[in-house]
């Protein structure tokens, strides 16, 4: 075997077994070994995405602006300004690659958001104006803190944009690969995902989805590798247009969460997944829940968690669990555990499972 060819697939194995920050490290600081690297498998337990971090495992990588103004104590910010330092709105900004990650329909949500900006924006600038107050001077800053060891700090006075940082950092670590790599578990939270424009995506099948009340469940085929599909798990906000979206019926085990609680509780029954964990009902929405899969049935192997507010079965000695037949061959278990104690909401929550069982 050739002696440059028996050199490549050494180093391709030294780098398989890389912690893959180390990895990054020395692919960011050596080119010449970056595209062994990215011809390399490569695997990730857990991988968070939001506007200004990535965290790689237990690895940050944070994107700050700082803001210098003559007179002034300097500051910094995790998000986009303008030439005054005031925070300028990036989300319209759309590059090669980039997923948008709410649905078109909450575009008039966003204009609201852009409008009120705009006229704040406006507002503290005619009073600098008055002022006269100085531009401000800026430096993008990349701050890389492992998990154990000291941080390193890079700087860029050229690059002055956090999505363009973003961007930027996103290609050189995750672009331009040429094999599948695997991600164990993805947490997505930005407005728009600013994405690889070429190379291989990730396998990624578990996915949380965060922040969006109707998040754009298409672009996640713009994330992932084509084989992530079906999901094993993905969790994301309750909307009742998405509940008959195909990534949502086909995903094994579905996370719904809400802010507040679901207004409709009947139209859950759309829900046609197996395995649901759900935000938390309370106890008279349970109720009718209930009620709904005894009146129409659910398939056998069922099994919906969620909390509720109070004890779901009262009396002198409250059951732990009930039996309710469905039909001829299934019955409905009902079940809770020990009380919760969630200190945000100063009360006690329950765990309860709903399970559809063979007879």
């Amino acid at each position: 075997m050739p002696s440059k060819q028996l050199l490549y697939e050494l180093s391709q194995t030294v780098f398989e077994y890389m912690d893959s920050n180390f990895r990054f490290h020395h692919s960011l600081h050596l080119p010449s070994i970056r595209s062994i690297e990215k011809g390399t498998h490569l695997k990730i337990n857990e991988l968070a995405l939001t506007d200004a971090r990535i965290s790689v495992n237990k690895t940050r990588y944070a994107l700050t602006i700082s803001i210098d103004r003559q007179y002034e104590i300097s500051m910094s910010v995790f998000h986009d300004v303008d030439e005054f330092g005031f925070r300028r709105n990036t989300n319209g900004i759309m590059m090669n690659g980039d997923v948008r990650m709410e649905n078109d329909s909450d575009d008039e949500v966003e204009a609201v958001r852009r409008i009120r900006l705009r006229h704040e924006k406006l507002g503290l600038m005619e009073t600098m104006k008055e002022n006269k107050r100085p531009e401000s001077r800026h430096t993008l800053k990349l701050t890389i803190k492992p998990e154990n060891g000291e941080p390193r700090i890079y700087k860029s006075s050229k690059i002055i944009k956090i999505y363009e940082g973003m961007k930027m950092l996103i290609g050189v670590i995750f672009g331009n690969r040429s094999v599948i790599w695997n991600v164990e578990s993805m947490f997505i939270s930005a407005g728009n995902l600013r994405w690889i424009a070429s190379g291989v995506k990730p396998l990624a099948r578990n996915l949380q989805v965060m922040g969006y009340d109707s998040v754009n469940l298409d672009g996640l085929r713009s994330i992932c590798h084509p084989t992530s599909f079906p999901l094993k798990s993905l969790c994301c906000a309750v909307n009742l247009r998405n509940l008959d979206h195909e990534i949502v019926v086909n995903t094994e085990k579905l996370h719904l969460y809400s802010g507040g609680y679901i207004c409709h509780i009947d139209q859950l029954m759309r829900v046609s997944n197996l395995k649901v964990r759900m935000f938390r009902i309370p106890e008279n929405r349970f109720a009718r829940l209930m009620s709904l899969w005894l009146e129409n049935g659910r398939p056998v192997g069922t099994s919906w968690s969620f909390e509720v507010q109070g004890l779901p079965f009262q009396g002198e000695e409250p059951l732990r669990s009930i039996k309710l037949s469905i039909g001829p061959s299934s019955i409905l278990f009902v079940s809770y555990g020990d009380p919760i104690f969630h200190q945000s909401i100063n009360r006690n929550q329950w765990s309860l499972k709903m399970e559809v069982l063979k007879l």
